[in-house]
């Protein structure tokens, strides 16, 4: 991993390493780590790419993501992705009719293959679900212990304190920001964006920077902006190939279940055309290497076609 202790400065449009793409894993639900990361491990392998795994580490709650049903565009996202068919009936229920199982937790031996087989791991969440839907009306301290929680539990699990932080749906806030600078990570991804920067907190440059994703998720475009995964894919691999610094995202319980085998074509096209898939850890040392600082950015929501809600992200240049 790298560090992360330089500065920032202006907003740059680099001629980036078009080869590169940092590949974000996220892991949401218990059935997605038992069983959709040790697919990803063998789809990875084959393809010769390599990710940054991000780990929710205490309960699987996604059974209350049925208190959105009256937010606008959540229904309708659950109806074009076939939520129940991906994640079956004990996901869809876990923290409601049937009680929260642990993730991370509750199989260490798989959180310890992911370093083992030459990925980077980092924290996503103590509870995705909750933080996903409450973040916004979280006081400060409720926030903290969030963040605290799942540290702690992945330096129980690895034995080391977590480097790297993701936020759960790209949703995060200033409080969170600032918190994670006393963790001396190496960097975070907590928001969507075009390139690595450094975020402004209160006119300061904050010493952890963002790597944010840049691509569509497969959730976001199934049934909206595509009509399938290939053609998805397909889009995605062009966007990477013209794009400075790609990160594109991806979830175990998706790419590592029923859409494994559209993933497994997407990272051989991509070997065909010569890009190297890797951790964000990689993307971000290429990065620096230019010798040109991040640029320095503050923070906005915006939203993001396929999703509902909004996502953190950096403002535009003044």
């Amino acid at each position: 991993m790298v560090s992360s202790r330089d500065g920032g400065g202006v907003s740059t449009a680099l001629p980036g390493p078009v080869n590169l793409l940092g590949l974000r894993i996220d892991v949401d639900t218990h059935d997605g780590m038992r069983d959709g990361v040790p697919r990803l491990f063998d789809l990875l392998a084959e393809g010769h790419a390599r990710g940054t795994f991000y780990l929710s580490m205490g309960p699987d709650n996604s059974g209350r993501a049925i208190f959105n049903l009256l937010r606008p565009g959540f229904l309708a996202k659950m109806r074009r992705t076939g939520a129940r068919g991906v994640y079956g009936w004990r996901t869809v229920l876990s923290g409601t009719l049937l009680p929260a199982r642990m993730i991370a937790l509750a199989l260490p031996a798989v959180a310890h293959q992911i370093v083992d087989q030459g990925h980077e791991a980092g924290v996503h969440a103590w509870d995705h679900r909750t933080w996903q839907d409450r973040l916004a009306e979280m006081p400060p301290e409720q926030v903290v212990l969030s963040l605290d929680r799942g540290r702690q539990a992945f330096s129980e699990i690895f034995t080391t304190p977590p480097r790297t932080f993701a936020a759960p749906a790209w949703f995060s806030n200033e409080v969170a920001l600032l918190h994670q600078e006393t963790f001396g990570l190496d960097f975070a991804t907590d928001c969507r964006g075009d390139e690595p920067f450094v975020p402004m907190v209160g006119g300061r440059a904050l010493q952890t920077p963002q790597v944010p994703a840049t691509l569509a998720t497969l959730d976001e475009a199934l049934g909206d902006s595509h009509a399938n995964a290939p053609a998805f894919y397909r889009d995605m691999l062009d966007a990477a190939c013209a794009a400075p610094w790609p990160v594109l995202t991806i979830h175990a319980e998706l790419e590592g279940g029923p859409y494994a085998e559209d993933f497994a074509r997407f990272l051989a096209d991509a070997r065909t055309r010569g890009m190297a898939i890797v951790p964000l850890g990689e993307l971000l040392a290429a990065r620096r290497a230019t010798g040109v600082p991040l640029p320095q950015r503050t923070m906005t929501y915006a939203p993001v076609r396929g999703r509902h809600g909004v996502v953190f992200r950096p403002a535009d240049p003044a």
